[in-house]
């Protein structure tokens, strides 16, 4: 015969999956983790399901980590100084492969971190500016992407420079393969 769980015994259930004995803190999150879910059920009503609501919880902290991490891979290989971290020590610190380090971050993060830091990429990567790039092509369109037959028609965004000193326009979308072919010093 099922045994019917109360809502309280479901409520302290969750909370010791959720912060398990010996855990820092594991008594007072869950007093907390209680207090908060109950004051949920007064606002809500009783329909509100506190194990629904853990798993949401869980979710948002996962994405909140998830977000984290893609940041801190682009600080790490794009703004570490003189030297980023190369992909395999950044890969091994957040259990990825090297090629899951390449792909696991974009434009927006690297510019999200530079925004959150208050620095720039390296100095190889700038707002587009027409007057401070030659040719017309670079002028209005993505000239780092796409090739001869295909070109890349986004619109700029960033300046990039390549090893030789030449300025190129790229876009949101070729920005990540630019900063994956810079060399590490």
């Amino acid at each position: 015969m099922l045994q019917r769980v109360t809502s309280h015994e479901q409520l302290d259930d969750i909370a010791a999956i959720r912060w398990p004995d010996g855990a820092d803190d594991a008594a007072e999150n869950r007093r907390a983790f209680v207090r908060r879910l109950a004051a949920e059920a007064e606002t809500h009503g009783p329909d509100r399901d506190p194990l629904l609501a853990s798993l949401e919880d869980l979710v948002a902290v996962k994405s909140a980590a998830d977000e984290q991490i893609r940041l801190l891979l682009a600080y790490g290989r794009v703004y570490v100084t003189p030297r980023p971290h190369t992909l395999e020590s950044l890969g091994q610190a957040a259990g990825l492969t090297p090629s899951g380090v390449s792909r696991a971050f974009g434009a927006k993060e690297v510019m999200a971190v530079g925004t959150l830091t208050d620095r720039r990429p390296a100095p190889v990567v700038a707002d587009h500016d027409p007057d401070d790039i030659p040719g017309p092509e670079s002028r209005r369109r993505c000239t780092w992407g796409g090739s001869r037959k295909n070109p890349c028609t986004e619109p700029p965004k960033y300046i990039v420079t390549d090893k030789s000193g030449t300025k190129w326009s790229s876009c949101d979308t070729h920005l990540p393969a630019y900063l994956r072919s810079r060399p590490t010093p």
